[in-house]
């Protein structure tokens, strides 16, 4: 596989600092076609898509179709390849502002989405790089009253995550999908170090935690057998 010449760090320089451009075209996407809250997320990664290739392709990091790769399906990642040396993973995230609770909508701090499993990273890690993995986070707010795309954000991967006073990433036990931080605080992973240190960290304490948990179950079944037994 052939990768042009130009700098992926000086790419994903530039689509930061293309920023407002994005934000822009986004909200005027949503203006011009209806999105639905519950499916926002999917529904936003076509013309995000197009306007980053636009911007890429204005600033000179894509000359041809063979300078990205567009994720074919939603089980693929990264969202968007940038094919430069070293190659730049993209990947599409967004949280709303606004949730429907008991019957009405309330104002969250906190999407709790999906930010990858602790399996799964890994494999992306030895796939590009840990330093050359970015999201693209767009925050909205959908509700009755309004359908806004507020802001983007364009970072690497960890400085969206969350965790719990520095000693294991914020996840979902059943299936270890991590969790993201409060929309408005500032990032406090920094360091992909720092983040592999906390992935490591929350792996195996999940896993004692899921071992622990199966001994009670096998112990509750043994003591039944033994007292259908005697």
């Amino acid at each position: 596989m052939s990768y042009n010449t130009k700098n992926g760090k000086q790419a994903i320089k530039y689509l930061v600092s293309s920023k407002e451009i994005i934000l822009k075209y986004l909200q005027q996407v949503i203006k011009s076609k209806k999105f639905n809250y519950r499916t926002f997320g999917t529904d936003i990664e076509e013309p995000l898509s197009d306007i980053i290739t636009q911007v890429f392709t204005k600033g000179g990091f894509i000359k041809s179709k063979n300078d990205y790769v567009l994720a074919p399906n939603k089980n693929y990642f990264p969202d968007f390849q940038l094919k430069t040396a070293p190659p730049i993973a993209i990947e599409y995230k967004s949280g709303n502002r606004s949730q429907f609770k008991k019957g009405k909508w309330v104002s969250v701090k906190n999407s709790q989405n999906d930010m990858g499993t602790l399996n799964v990273w890994p494999q992306k890690i030895n796939k590009f790089g840990g330093e050359n993995i970015y999201y693209i986070f767009v925050v909205y707010n959908f509700n009755a009253a309004r359908n806004d795309i507020l802001s983007i954000d364009i970072a690497p991967f960890y400085q969206f995550l969350a965790h719990n006073s520095g000693k294991v990433l914020r996840y979902r036990e059943k299936d270890g999908n991590l969790r993201p931080k409060d929309f408005d605080a500032v990032p406090t992973i920094k360091t992909f170090a720092q983040f592999m240190s906390l992935l490591n960290k929350t792996d195996i304490y999940r896993s004692k935690r899921i071992i622990k948990r199966h001994r009670s179950i096998i112990k509750k079944a043994n003591d039944a057998i033994k007292r259908g037994l005697g």
